[in-house]
């Protein structure tokens, strides 16, 4: 898609108090990506020429995901959302071509294909003034709806509480707008407080360009994209509906799930096709699974994990920033984080990597060929090179050469009868 003259500006300057958080309501994530990082990225796979996310002022200090070729304006005073608009329009090029997406940062699942479809619709008349992205409000007496007129333009948006009874109200309500810039140019100023609240809303540019002559269109998008959050309930249901979107996608990719409503994806979870994964599986963020490998059930991929062909991880295991190289098998009960395994290495049930001292994180670097026994401990940093065997119930805390045997455990001692013995002393003890 080739850049084009449109800009996003995206409303996220709000708290949402029904989310009773310290955490403003945008920040919260959905598989594990922040609801307004989920609408940037969309933004961005627009090619808008520019996209201004509209923030509180109290929190220019947030961490985004996706914040690069991105500007950023503060809304000092809560004053509605037209009023965000004019502080986003301060960034926006000078020039009247193109048209502005208005879109809202806690309808994350907003999909390009679908904001593609505006800029069609509005390309088919040239009176079109604004397109309105449109769900049905499923029977909810809250929410704005759409006023029509004889010929099926928009006339308005109807404030929940203004609806009457007219036919010409639709069971539709606003999700995002698509407005010609020099259209919202021409009317922001005029949009007036609202009589109870006193703050100005963006959807009255749609009265007014219609007043004006002008064509307002709607277009009546997925409702489960463009369901929106306002409680942590409402939160959970739009997680579910993301990971019931990822194990699709990646069942369509040729991947196969043996459970899928078991296995939770990250936003940028990348699996290969002919990978299969096992019930209970969790990804994090930056997870990458070459063809070829299986994994699970109940293991736990963490931020940083790359699974490379053929790999097998199994029951229990959880892997972090570490890279398990070709034909390697981390089977059972173990953690692997910070590390670098070769190919064709066998981790044996219950091995760890003591990566973390209290204070900084170590590397583990395993070879090709390591056999490393049960119950291992590799303290790192440290150094395992080719064709090593570990003995089981081992501390390793030295770098250990290629095709050496290494064991770092306690002498056995077998003391003859001290068994028999101990058990009759306890239960004398006891009687």
């Amino acid at each position: 898609m080739e850049r084009t003259d449109n800009s996003v500006v995206i409303l996220a300057a709000g708290v949402g108090s029904r989310f009773l958080s310290n955490i403003p309501k945008v920040f919260h994530k959905i598989g594990g990506l922040s609801m307004l990082d989920h609408v940037i990225r969309t933004a961005k796979e627009t090619k808008s020429s520019r996209i201004v996310a509209i923030l509180s002022p109290k929190y220019k200090d947030a961490n985004l995901a996706f914040t690069s070729d991105i500007k950023k304006a503060y809304q000092d005073i809560p004053r509605g959302t037209a009023d965000a608009v004019k502080c986003g329009l301060k960034l926006l090029p000078e020039d009247s071509e193109g048209w502005v997406y208005v879109l809202y940062g806690d309808i994350p699942l907003i999909s390009s294909e679908t904001l593609q479809k505006l800029s069609l619709i509005s390309r088919e008349c040239s009176k079109t003034a604004v397109v309105i992205l449109a769900m049905d409000s499923n029977g909810t007496n809250d929410l704005g709806k759409l006023e029509i007129d004889e010929h099926g333009r928009v006339k308005s948006i109807i404030e929940a509480k203004d609806i009457s009874d007219s036919n010409r109200i639709i069971p539709l309500c606003n999700a995002g707008l698509f407005i010609k810039k020099d259209i919202l140019k021409q009317f922001i100023e005029k949009i007036k407080p609202n009589s109870l609240t006193g703050e100005f809303y963006i959807t009255k540019i749609v009265q007014l360009a219609y007043e004006a002559g002008y064509v307002c269109r709607y277009h009546k998008g997925d409702q489960k994209e463009l369901l929106g959050v306002n409680t942590k309930s409402e939160l959970a249901t739009l997680e579910k509906i993301f990971q019931e979107r990822e194990r699709q996608k990646h069942m369509k990719n040729g991947v196969t799930l043996i459970a899928p409503e078991t296995v939770f994806f990250s936003y940028d979870t990348h699996i290969e096709n002919d990978v299969v994964i096992y019930p209970y599986v969790v990804f994090g963020e930056n997870v990458c699974i070459k063809s070829g490998a299986q994994v699970g059930p109940f293991a736990h991929l963490r931020a940083g994990t790359n699974i490379q062909n053929e790999v097998r991880i199994g029951n229990f295991v959880e892997i972090k920033n570490s890279v398990i190289s070709e034909k390697s098998k981390v089977n059972h009960l173990s953690y692997i984080g910070d590390a670098y395994l070769g190919k064709n290495t066998n981790i044996g049930a219950g091995t760890i990597t003591c990566n973390y001292d209290g204070f900084r994180k170590h590397k583990t670097v395993i070879g090709e060929n390591v056999f490393v026994g049960s119950n291992t401990a590799l303290v790192a940093p440290v150094e395992i090179q080719d064709d090593v065997v570990i003995g089981a119930g081992s501390v390793i805390v030295k770098d250990v050469a290629s095709g050496s045997l290494a064991i770092a455990r306690s002498d056995q001692k077998n003391i003859a009868n001290r068994a028999i013995n101990l058990r009759k002393m306890k239960k004398c003890a006891g009687s």
